[in-house]
């Protein structure tokens, strides 16, 4: 039987961002991430309390380096556009037995499998490194969903700017500037506090990833909390809004650079 379209697109995406230079990007560095900084900054931070729990610094990471695997995904899905617009595949795929509707499906769909499958991994390697979690069924169900519209979020936003960037190098300095902001600027690595910098602690707030790696930590650390679905609910109407304009600019999208 002939998987449908979109399916195809997706298996094709999988193993086009399956080399290992993508690998490494996905899953090297953010362990890199959990066993090197965990590790140094255990040291340094040999605990704290949040929440009225006390938690290792390890234990505080974790959560963070799953979370930012809804960002990595949505990176790799939102740049599939601008390959395949870039070395004319974009062109092909549409000519062949497949429309646009079942591209962007394809795209979407191999971010929430990388998401999935990279965030399962770091989980994995996570309660191997420190098994400290509490994790209710409820708390599962809500980290899948929020890690999924995370990835689709973080998809449409790569989708925008796979759109409106004409070159190369401004394509590549845009990405590494938002993976540098969005990353270093959010409750991942580190809790915001009163006492962080006010700018900083006004970039966190507007940050998305916060909001995923807060729900993610309270999923997985504190337990399914109010602050955790006011998060979800964030998230869900920040994905609709960004599916939504990538939508009108994807539809409107000329084949070619």
């Amino acid at each position: 039987m002939k998987l449908p379209a979109m399916v195809r697109l997706t298996v094709r995406n999988v193993l086009v961002n399956t080399d290992p230079g993508t690998m490494f990007f996905m899953l090297g560095i953010p362990a890199f991430y959990l066993l090197v900084l965990g590790t140094m900054f255990q040291g340094l931070i040999p605990s704290f309390t949040q929440h009225g729990v006390t938690t290792s610094y390890t234990t505080f990471l974790a959560p963070g380096i799953v979370g930012m695997q809804a960002f990595t995904a949505g990176n790799i899905g939102g740049g599939m556009l601008w390959a395949d617009r870039r070395w004319g595949m974009f062109e092909q795929l549409l000519v062949g037995p497949f429309r646009r509707a079942d591209y962007l499906l394809g795209i979407m769909l191999v971010s929430v499998f990388f998401s999935l499958a990279g965030s399962g991994i770091m989980m994995a390697l996570a309660f191997l490194i420190n098994g400290d979690f509490n994790i209710t069924i409820l708390g599962a169900i809500i980290l899948m969903a929020v890690l999924v519209l995370g990835s689709i979020f973080f998809t449409s936003l790569f989708l925008i700017i796979s759109v409106l960037v004409r070159t190369m190098n401004a394509y590549q300095t845009i990405t590494f500037l938002l993976f540098f902001m969005l990353d270093f600027a959010s409750t991942a690595f580190y809790p915001v506090t009163p006492s962080t910098p006010l700018v900083l602690r006004v970039i966190s707030t507007f940050n998305p990833l916060s909001y995923i790696v807060d729900v993610v930590r309270d999923c997985m650390l504190y337990g399914v909390s109010y602050s955790a679905w006011v998060g979800t609910g964030i998230i869900t109407l920040l994905t609709v809004i960004f599916f939504y304009l990538s939508l009108v600019l994807y539809n409107n999208v000329r084949t070619g650079l």
